[in-house]
């Protein structure tokens, strides 16, 4: 089963259990001491839906019409305040993003992806819905080729840095955030395979990835649902990670 439909059923199935309000507290403190102060980094294909996610981040109303800058536009650094459950909010730093950095010229230059992302705690990469059911993760086809090109990068990375997948544009498929649940369910066996495919191409730097992430940034009940799953999807994945190698 894919880490994002796990994670996302894991949620659920606590929140089902009685006696569990305090656990859920505490694993919510958790998330926002994590995320407290982190960087995040947002990359990948043009029209892919950075600058949406981004003017979401600061609370703005995304853009209505898609742009191009031809030489590509440096966004500077902005304090990102997202709340969680009980009101708690978390108060982070969103890096920056090459408005134009989904062209592959722009991805392998210099100034390019790896500068963005080389100070990043987080780097998120966006794909689209149209993107995982036509699955272009698969070898030679553009999503495929921008996981080989994080293989290349993760060495020059943030020790620690961590990858996560948003899968942009379920609105497409969706008209409601109750409807969530039955999308993941329907695109299980297409997440996991882009699950399976990212951690075989980020080999040995697998335990980077966080999962994939259904969101959608024009529907607001949407993106709100899915970005809170997203930051405790991170959260969640780190915490095991670091517990299981305490455990060794």
């Amino acid at each position: 089963m894919s880490l994002a439909l796990t994670t996302f059923r894991a949620f659920l199935l606590l929140a089902s259990f009685a006696g569990t309000e305090k656990h859920l507290v505490r694993l919510v403190k958790g998330v926002l001491d994590w995320w407290s102060g982190k960087k995040i980094a947002v990359i990948g294909p043009t029209a892919s839906g950075k600058d949406s996610f981004l003017a979401r981040l600061q609370n703005r109303e995304i853009p209505q019409v898609h742009t191009n800058s031809p030489m590509g536009e440096n966004v500077k650094s902005f304090r990102v305040k997202l709340a969680l459950s009980n009101h708690r909010v978390i108060d982070m730093t969103c890096k920056g993003v090459i408005n134009i950095g989904g062209e592959t010229d722009y991805r392998d230059a210099p100034s390019g992806w790896l500068a963005v992302c080389k100070d990043a705690d987080v780097v998120f990469y966006m794909m689209t819905i149209k993107d995982l059911s036509a699955t272009k993760f698969l070898k030679g086809r553009r999503i495929r080729q921008d996981l080989d090109w994080l293989l290349t990068a993760m060495p020059h990375l943030k020790q620690g840095a961590l990858i996560h997948i948003l899968i942009n544009k379920i609105d497409e498929e969706i008209v409601s955030h109750t409807d969530y649940q039955a999308l993941a369910e329907q695109l299980a066996k297409k997440l996991s395979a882009l699950d399976q495919t990212v951690k075989t191409v980020l080999h040995p730097y697998e335990t980077a990835y966080t999962g994939a992430t259904l969101i959608s940034m024009k529907n607001k009940q949407i993106y709100t649902r899915a970005i809170n799953d997203v930051l405790r999807s991170v959260y969640a994945a780190i915490h095991g990670t670091v517990k299981r190698k305490k455990a060794r």
